[in-house]
């Protein structure tokens, strides 16, 4: 049974990111969005692309260059949205994106890393930020229903180019 989950684990991963980030994008506030949005075009679309250009499968024995990028561009807006969203676990999905990257920071500094422990440094935060954000979304459609509406974004006088861009994942149905 063990093995089968393991052998699977990839596609499970994706399926269940595919189902929370539509799901974010139906019921989710703005910071629900924007988090389901990048998951989906760093993660999905950008990476789809670099596979079917390129044919590669992750290699844990040299830098994926491109996967370091992609996760460094997914950390920066993580973090962007982190601090103005009026949520707190998205700080945690944020965190867990650090996790990730710093995997291709230890691939490059240290001579020798163990194939299986870069791997799982990679791939690893990945399931988490998937539980974060599945527990995010569900608590934010269990506060709106006992308490109403509530703003998706913090307040606050630095951060008003950033507010602006942000404000636009707030989709009124």
């Amino acid at each position: 049974m063990l093995s089968l989950v393991l052998e699977y684990r990839a596609e499970a991963q994706s399926i269940a990111a595919w189902m929370i980030c539509l799901a974010a994008l139906v019921w989710g506030g703005g910071p629900e969005k924007a988090i389901a949005l990048t998951w989906l075009v760093l993660f999905k679309g950008l990476d789809t692309v670099y596979r079917a250009i390129w044919g590669a499968q992750f290699s844990h024995n040299n830098l994926e260059i491109l996967s370091a990028i992609n996760d460094f561009m997914a950390l920066v807006a993580f973090v962007v949205i982190a601090l103005n969203a009026n949520r707190l676990y998205a700080l945690w999905i944020a965190a867990f994106q650090v996790l990730a990257m710093l995997a291709h920071v230890v691939r490059e500094l240290v001579d020798q890393v163990s194939a299986i422990a870069y791997t799982i440094l990679a791939f690893a935060p990945g399931y988490f930020q998937l539980g974060l954000m599945a527990g995010g979304l569900i608590l934010h459609a269990r506060r709106k229903r006992l308490h109403g509406a509530y703003r998706d974004w913090r307040l606050g006088n630095r951060a008003a180019g950033w507010q602006l861009f942000l404000s636009r994942f707030e989709f009124r149905a």
